[in-house]
Protein backbone atom coordinates (compact mmCIF):
# COMPACT_ATOMS: atom_id res chain seq x y z
CA UNK A 1 0.00 0.00 0.00
CA UNK A 2 1.14 3.54 -0.63
CA UNK A 3 1.06 6.66 1.20
CA UNK A 4 2.66 9.39 -1.09
CA UNK A 5 5.64 7.98 -2.29
CA UNK A 6 5.94 5.51 0.54
CA UNK A 7 5.52 1.96 1.01
CA UNK A 8 2.93 1.29 3.89
CA UNK A 9 3.68 -2.59 5.57
CA UNK A 10 2.24 -1.36 9.07
CA UNK A 11 -0.19 0.71 10.93
CA UNK A 12 0.25 2.23 14.42
CA UNK A 13 -3.00 3.44 15.95
CA UNK A 14 -3.37 5.25 19.05
CA UNK A 15 -6.52 4.08 21.80
CA UNK A 16 -8.48 6.48 23.32
CA UNK A 17 -9.82 8.81 21.12
CA UNK A 18 -9.31 7.07 18.23
CA UNK A 19 -10.85 3.41 19.02
CA UNK A 20 -12.22 3.63 22.03
CA UNK A 21 -13.60 6.41 23.92
CA UNK A 22 -15.23 6.77 27.58
CA UNK A 23 -18.74 6.11 27.83
CA UNK A 24 -19.74 8.61 30.29
CA UNK A 25 -17.93 11.76 31.08
CA UNK A 26 -15.24 10.87 33.67
CA UNK A 27 -16.27 13.98 36.36
CA UNK A 28 -19.43 12.64 36.10
CA UNK A 29 -18.18 9.29 36.82
CA UNK A 30 -16.26 10.25 39.71
CA UNK A 31 -19.18 12.02 41.38
CA UNK A 32 -21.37 9.29 40.84
CA UNK A 33 -18.98 7.38 42.61
CA UNK A 34 -18.29 9.10 45.21
CA UNK A 35 -22.20 9.38 46.24
CA UNK A 36 -21.94 5.83 45.35
CA UNK A 37 -19.29 5.60 48.52
CA UNK A 38 -21.27 8.07 50.47
CA UNK A 39 -18.29 9.89 51.19
CA UNK A 40 -19.13 12.67 52.96
CA UNK A 41 -19.95 16.31 51.03
CA UNK A 42 -19.51 13.85 47.92
CA UNK A 43 -17.77 16.67 45.13
CA UNK A 44 -20.07 17.28 42.16
CA UNK A 45 -19.29 16.44 38.37
CA UNK A 46 -18.75 20.26 38.12
CA UNK A 47 -16.03 20.78 40.47
CA UNK A 48 -14.47 17.39 39.65
CA UNK A 49 -14.10 18.45 35.96
CA UNK A 50 -11.38 20.51 36.65
CA UNK A 51 -10.01 19.27 39.56
CA UNK A 52 -9.54 15.65 37.88
CA UNK A 53 -7.75 17.29 34.55
CA UNK A 54 -5.11 19.34 37.60
CA UNK A 55 -4.73 16.13 39.23
CA UNK A 56 -3.90 14.27 35.65
CA UNK A 57 -1.80 16.66 34.40
CA UNK A 58 0.03 16.64 37.71
CA UNK A 59 0.38 13.20 37.95
CA UNK A 60 1.45 12.84 34.46
CA UNK A 61 4.69 15.29 35.31
CA UNK A 62 5.12 13.47 38.55
CA UNK A 63 5.24 10.39 37.74
CA UNK A 64 5.27 9.75 34.09
CA UNK A 65 4.21 6.99 32.34
CA UNK A 66 2.37 5.98 34.90
CA UNK A 67 4.37 5.26 37.41
CA UNK A 68 6.80 2.85 34.85
CA UNK A 69 8.48 0.36 36.48
CA UNK A 70 5.79 0.21 39.34
CA UNK A 71 2.01 -0.32 40.00
CA UNK A 72 -0.15 1.85 37.70
CA UNK A 73 -3.04 1.08 39.72
CA UNK A 74 -1.02 2.96 43.14
CA UNK A 75 -0.75 5.80 40.22
CA UNK A 76 -4.49 6.06 39.97
CA UNK A 77 -5.02 6.11 43.55
CA UNK A 78 -2.48 8.83 43.75
CA UNK A 79 -4.48 11.42 40.61
CA UNK A 80 -8.02 10.16 41.96
CA UNK A 81 -7.10 11.45 45.42
CA UNK A 82 -5.34 14.43 44.47
CA UNK A 83 -8.78 15.14 42.29
CA UNK A 84 -10.45 15.13 45.96
CA UNK A 85 -7.88 17.39 47.50
CA UNK A 86 -8.31 19.59 44.10
CA UNK A 87 -12.25 19.86 45.18
CA UNK A 88 -10.90 20.89 48.56
CA UNK A 89 -11.97 17.48 50.10
CA UNK A 90 -10.14 15.08 52.60
CA UNK A 91 -11.63 11.62 53.46
CA UNK A 92 -10.70 8.53 55.34
CA UNK A 93 -8.56 6.04 54.53
CA UNK A 94 -11.54 3.90 54.50
CA UNK A 95 -13.93 5.84 52.74
CA UNK A 96 -10.78 6.65 50.09
CA UNK A 97 -10.64 2.85 49.66
CA UNK A 98 -13.97 2.72 49.16
CA UNK A 99 -14.56 5.34 46.54
CA UNK A 100 -11.15 4.41 44.58
CA UNK A 101 -12.52 0.60 44.35
CA UNK A 102 -15.71 1.66 42.68
CA UNK A 103 -13.75 3.83 40.18
CA UNK A 104 -10.77 1.84 39.09
CA UNK A 105 -13.82 -1.06 38.84
CA UNK A 106 -15.73 1.26 36.53
CA UNK A 107 -12.49 1.87 34.34
CA UNK A 108 -11.95 -2.31 34.10
CA UNK A 109 -15.29 -2.87 32.99
CA UNK A 110 -17.17 -2.69 29.88
CA UNK A 111 -19.65 0.12 31.29
CA UNK A 112 -16.36 2.26 31.28
CA UNK A 113 -16.02 2.64 27.23
CA UNK A 114 -17.78 2.30 24.13
CA UNK A 115 -15.40 1.54 20.54
CA UNK A 116 -15.99 4.29 18.42
CA UNK A 117 -18.13 2.93 15.44
CA UNK A 118 -15.70 3.84 12.66
CA UNK A 119 -13.14 1.60 14.42
CA UNK A 120 -14.15 -2.36 13.64
CA UNK A 121 -14.99 -1.52 9.91
CA UNK A 122 -11.72 0.49 9.32
CA UNK A 123 -9.78 -2.31 11.49
CA UNK A 124 -10.99 -5.00 9.07
CA UNK A 125 -10.65 -2.95 5.78
CA UNK A 126 -7.16 -2.50 6.53
CA UNK A 127 -6.15 -6.39 7.48
CA UNK A 128 -7.80 -7.34 4.38
CA UNK A 129 -5.16 -4.99 2.74
CA UNK A 130 -2.31 -7.25 4.48
CA UNK A 131 -1.30 -4.50 6.86
CA UNK A 132 -0.02 -5.46 10.60
CA UNK A 133 -1.52 -3.35 12.55
CA UNK A 134 -0.75 -1.84 16.53
CA UNK A 135 -1.03 0.13 19.24
CA UNK A 136 1.48 2.89 20.59
CA UNK A 137 -0.51 4.98 23.04
CA UNK A 138 0.08 6.95 25.92
CA UNK A 139 -1.84 4.10 28.42
CA UNK A 140 -1.41 2.07 31.67
CA UNK A 141 -1.01 -1.88 30.36
CA UNK A 142 -4.16 -2.66 31.57
CA UNK A 143 -5.91 -0.49 27.82
CA UNK A 144 -4.08 -2.67 26.03
CA UNK A 145 -4.02 -6.07 28.62
CA UNK A 146 -8.13 -5.57 29.59
CA UNK A 147 -9.43 -2.97 27.85
CA UNK A 148 -8.74 -3.98 24.35
CA UNK A 149 -9.86 -7.47 24.99
CA UNK A 150 -12.98 -6.77 26.74
CA UNK A 151 -14.20 -4.57 23.73
CA UNK A 152 -13.32 -7.01 20.79
CA UNK A 153 -10.55 -5.40 19.20
CA UNK A 154 -7.06 -7.03 20.78
CA UNK A 155 -7.63 -9.56 17.53
CA UNK A 156 -7.34 -6.60 14.92
CA UNK A 157 -3.43 -6.08 16.58
CA UNK A 158 0.06 -7.71 16.04
CA UNK A 159 2.22 -5.42 18.27
CA UNK A 160 1.79 -2.91 21.39
CA UNK A 161 3.54 -0.10 22.61
CA UNK A 162 2.16 1.62 25.58
CA UNK A 163 4.01 4.36 28.06
CA UNK A 164 3.26 2.38 31.32
CA UNK A 165 5.38 -0.36 29.33
CA UNK A 166 7.82 1.20 27.34
CA UNK A 167 8.82 4.51 30.00
CA UNK A 168 8.67 7.21 26.79
CA UNK A 169 5.18 8.57 25.85
CA UNK A 170 4.37 10.47 22.74
CA UNK A 171 5.41 12.47 21.41
CA UNK A 172 8.56 10.98 22.70
CA UNK A 173 10.93 9.06 20.16
CA UNK A 174 11.20 6.43 22.70
CA UNK A 175 7.49 5.04 22.71
CA UNK A 176 7.67 4.87 18.55
CA UNK A 177 11.23 3.01 18.74
CA UNK A 178 9.35 0.20 20.40
CA UNK A 179 6.34 0.32 18.79
CA UNK A 180 8.57 -0.25 15.18
CA UNK A 181 10.87 -2.80 16.98
CA UNK A 182 7.52 -4.75 17.66
CA UNK A 183 6.16 -4.45 14.59
CA UNK A 184 9.71 -5.98 12.64
CA UNK A 185 9.18 -8.79 14.45
CA UNK A 186 5.83 -9.23 11.99
CA UNK A 187 6.89 -7.67 8.84
CA UNK A 188 10.58 -8.33 9.24
CA UNK A 189 13.40 -6.70 10.34
CA UNK A 190 14.26 -4.65 6.93
CA UNK A 191 11.11 -2.71 8.01
CA UNK A 192 12.13 1.03 7.76
CA UNK A 193 10.09 3.95 9.92
CA UNK A 194 8.81 5.42 6.72
CA UNK A 195 6.78 2.10 6.03
CA UNK A 196 4.84 2.53 8.97
CA UNK A 197 1.70 5.53 8.90
CA UNK A 198 1.04 6.19 12.75
CA UNK A 199 -2.77 7.50 13.47
CA UNK A 200 -4.65 9.38 16.44
CA UNK A 201 -6.55 12.31 17.81
CA UNK A 202 -3.63 14.01 18.91
CA UNK A 203 -2.01 16.63 16.40
CA UNK A 204 0.85 17.45 18.93
CA UNK A 205 2.03 14.03 20.21
CA UNK A 206 0.29 11.71 17.35
CA UNK A 207 1.41 13.54 14.03
CA UNK A 208 3.95 15.90 15.02
CA UNK A 209 6.03 12.95 17.66
CA UNK A 210 5.10 10.80 14.49
CA UNK A 211 6.67 12.24 12.00
CA UNK A 212 9.49 13.63 13.81
CA UNK A 213 10.63 9.92 14.65
CA UNK A 214 10.12 9.17 10.76
CA UNK A 215 6.88 7.34 10.78
CA UNK A 216 4.43 8.80 8.32
CA UNK A 217 1.02 10.08 9.95
CA UNK A 218 -2.31 10.86 9.78
CA UNK A 219 -4.32 13.33 12.29
CA UNK A 220 -7.77 12.08 13.20
CA UNK A 221 -9.59 14.58 14.17
CA UNK A 222 -12.33 14.19 17.09
CA UNK A 223 -12.81 17.47 17.76
CA UNK A 224 -16.64 17.68 16.63
CA UNK A 225 -17.47 14.30 18.42
CA UNK A 226 -19.20 14.92 22.14
CA UNK A 227 -17.97 11.71 23.44
CA UNK A 228 -13.68 12.29 23.04
CA UNK A 229 -12.34 14.51 25.72
CA UNK A 230 -8.97 15.43 25.64
CA UNK A 231 -7.02 15.34 29.00
CA UNK A 232 -3.09 15.83 27.89
CA UNK A 233 -3.44 18.69 26.07
CA UNK A 234 -0.37 20.62 27.25
CA UNK A 235 2.21 19.49 24.53
CA UNK A 236 2.64 21.73 22.03
CA UNK A 237 2.66 20.94 17.84
CA UNK A 238 7.06 20.64 17.29
CA UNK A 239 8.97 20.85 14.15
CA UNK A 240 9.64 17.70 12.41
CA UNK A 241 12.05 17.14 8.79
CA UNK A 242 10.01 18.21 5.91
CA UNK A 243 7.41 20.13 8.40
CA UNK A 244 4.90 22.76 5.77
CA UNK A 245 2.81 25.34 6.73
CA UNK A 246 0.06 22.95 5.17
CA UNK A 247 0.28 19.77 6.71
CA UNK A 248 -1.93 19.59 9.48
CA UNK A 249 -4.61 20.72 6.79
CA UNK A 250 -3.35 17.92 4.32
CA UNK A 251 -3.20 15.08 6.70
CA UNK A 252 -6.36 15.21 8.97
CA UNK A 253 -9.24 13.24 8.76
CA UNK A 254 -12.43 12.96 10.60
CA UNK A 255 -13.23 9.54 10.35
CA UNK A 256 -10.74 6.24 10.22
CA UNK A 257 -12.57 5.31 7.08
CA UNK A 258 -10.20 7.61 5.50
CA UNK A 259 -7.45 6.13 6.63
CA UNK A 260 -7.74 2.53 3.88
CA UNK A 261 -9.61 5.01 1.18
CA UNK A 262 -6.46 7.26 1.67
CA UNK A 263 -3.74 4.14 0.96
CA UNK A 264 -6.05 2.94 -2.10
CA UNK A 265 -5.20 6.68 -3.61
CA UNK A 266 -1.67 6.50 -2.70
CA UNK A 267 -2.21 10.08 -0.78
Amino acid sequence: MKFGSHAIRAISLDVTGTLVAHRFPIAATYAECAAWARLEDPPSAAELGPAFKAAYKAACHERPCFGHGGDEKAWWAYTVRLALANCGRTVSDAAFERYFRRVYQHFGSPRGYEVLPDAPPALAALRRRGLVLGVTSNTPSRTVDTVLPMLGLADAFSFYACAHECGHEKPDAGIFQAALDRARFWCGADLEPHEVLHVGNSLAVDFAGARRFGFRALHLDRSGDARVATYNDWTAVGDYPGKRADDARRHTITSLAEVAARLDAGS
